[in-house]
């Protein structure tokens, strides 16, 4: 039986961050840690490591904490068996004879000639490069973590033996940006993404106690729930169509200084083009994606009908954007909706997709989306799940 979460149980809110390091119930139901780690490899466009990394669905632990260790691990592994990348590393010191680059200035100055020694500065090929202490620094970080489960703990133990040469780093947000990822050492961005994901999440101790990690679903999915739809449909519909977020420029005239500086950017999620065919996608993340209305009755957001309504509108000024459709995408939440109506010309959808269900129907779903509706072109009907 495959290793679940659970989403986030609040009415008709957005998600908010918890300190809490359990899975959350909900009507939602549980969503299968493959789910979630294929999510973070479409969301992170790491695509080429979804089915090395981690054997999802072997895992017997409901603990995020647990996949990223697990991921961790064997992608350590992997980096030890064909070797761990190496950088050229500044070194500055005083040394028998001459090396690199002599410091003239110095070694007058401490008279190091007089005993055989010159001061110099050279470059030395080391494992000891920041990837590699970031990857150190959170293997360190998970093996002291209380919700390790044994087996993944022996094994962090025991990578850490290997990474001896490696010094840990105090870690902060700017060592990720600093992060020089290129074709020979492409391996580490989706171990640079874990890590970064843990520090991010990794709540200060309280009273002397350990680090928590914080809840992933309800403080780190919606954040990411909008790359990975965006990148499934970059790599999933065929080649005739374009994948991108536009901001959408305001139809005004006349427009005066505080106009300018105070109307919203109007920065769109996924915009879909393909042939005959042009569809806003606005993804939304909430604990419960409908509102309770007058007299108890469930009701979308009136906000986001709103603002997808704007968006067509203005941009059905573009050539090709005239008949533009919009769809509001949720999680789902207490049950399964598909909201679909047209005004002014516009097909509008507002719909739900259970991340608790199997991966391939989540496929399917997405693809769905924009294999329904006017000018479908065969070649979507054809769609099939990639292999997984």
């Amino acid at each position: 039986m495959s290793s679940v979460l659970t989403t986030a149980e609040s009415v008709g809110a957005p998600v908010r961050p918890s300190t809490a390091s359990s899975p959350v119930s909900s009507g939602a139901g549980e969503i299968p840690i493959a789910n979630i780690y294929y999510l973070l490899c479409y969301a992170w466009d790491v695509l080429e490591e979804k089915d090395t990394l981690a054997d999802v669905d072997a895992l017997d632990s409901t603990d995020l904490l647990n996949l990223f260790a697990r991921v961790l691990v064997n992608g350590t592994r992997r980096l030890l068996r064909r070797g761990l990348d190496r950088g050229y590393l500044s070194r500055e010191d005083d040394i028998p004879g001459v090396r690199g680059k002599l410091l003239v200035t110095q070694t007058l100055r401490r008279n190091l000639l007089r005993h055989g020694r010159a001061a110099c500065a050279w470059d030395e090929l080391e494992y000891d490069t920041l990837p590699n202490r970031i990857l150190k620094t959170t293997l360190q970080r998970l093996h002291e973590a209380e919700e390790l489960d044994a087996t993944t703990r022996t094994d962090v133990h025991d990578l850490l033996r290997w990474l001896t040469p490696v010094q840990k780093v105090e870690l902060r947000t700017e060592h990720f940006r600093r992060v020089q990822l290129h074709r020979n050492n492409r391996i580490y961005a989706f171990l640079i993404h874990i890590c970064e994901f843990v520090h991010e999440h990794w709540l200060p101790a309280e009273q002397g106690g350990t680090r928590r990690f914080r809840d992933f679903v309800r403080d780190g999915l919606p954040g990411l729930f909008e790359n990975f739809v965006r990148n499934f449909y970059r790599h999933e519909l065929p080649a005739e169509w374009s994948v991108s977020a536009p901001v959408i420029q305001w139809q005004i005239t006349a427009p005066n200084a505080d106009a300018l500086a105070l109307v919203p950017r109007m920065e769109t999620d996924v915009c879909l083009r393909g042939p005959g065919r042009a569809i806003i996608l606005d993804t939304k993340f909430y604990a419960q994606a409908l509102k309770a209305g007058a007299h108890g009755t469930a009701r979308l957001p009136s906000a986001n009908l709103y603002q997808l309504f704007t968006y067509l509108r203005q941009q059905s000024c573009e050539a090709g954007w005239e008949q533009a459709e919009g769809v509001l995408l949720y999680p789902r939440t207490t049950r399964d909706f598909a909201v679909e109506f047209t005004t002014h010309g516009h097909r509008i959808r507002a719909l739900s997709l259970d991340l608790a269900q199997t991966w391939q129907n989540i496929h399917v779903a997405l693809l769905q989306i924009v294999a329904a509706g006017p000018a479908l072109r065969p070649e979507l009907h054809s769609f099939s799940p990639a292999a997984i």
